[in-house]
């Protein structure tokens, strides 16, 4: 076991038998006690560079994941408005957007929004019943969208402020 001594500077090897050797680790030159969990800072700065590249992956995952939520909104939002403008296509194209991207996230098991299953269904009848046209359905699917995701955002901002 490779321990590292302050006083010198230096890396030893020890041979460990059992616990109590690593109470009893001394310096063969300086004659000081070794820690039993002392490194060299090279190893500290390998050990860091490492932590590094993981909050490194947790803050790219993170933005794709922040991406994820932000897209689905900015796709509802445009849907919405493009309804309102009767921009038909517009409205058609980007329904057929968010339930494509739902049903591969769903695919691969990566949808946070399974209720969706019930409740995009559940919008869309509302919607064309309420407005007597496919215009309807698919304004139905983008307000199901954004409320989802705006009870998710209080909902979450609720559970971060309580802890």
């Amino acid at each position: 076991m490779i321990r590292y001594c302050t006083n010198c500077r230096k890396d030893f090897d020890f041979t460990i038998k059992s616990m109590k050797d690593l109470d009893s680790l001394v310096c063969p030159e300086c004659g000081s006690k070794i820690d039993k969990d002392s490194r060299s800072p090279a190893y500290e700065e390998v050990s860091r560079g490492s932590e590094k590249t993981e909050d490194t992956i947790g803050h790219v995952f993170g933005c794709l994941m922040t991406l994820n939520y932000i897209f689905y909104i900015a796709i509802s939002v445009a849907a919405i408005v493009a309804y309102n403008f009767h921009w038909d296509k517009l409205l058609y194209i980007l329904t057929g957007i968010s339930l494509g991207l739902f049903v591969i996230q769903l695919f691969f098991r990566a949808v946070a929004f399974r209720t969706g299953l019930i409740f995009l269904p559940l919008g869309a009848a509302i919607g064309y019943f309420v407005l007597k046209s496919v215009r309807g359905a698919c304004l139905g699917i983008a307000i199901v969208f954004i409320i989802r995701h705006l009870i998710r955002e209080l909902f979450w901002r609720l559970f971060s402020k309580l802890f």
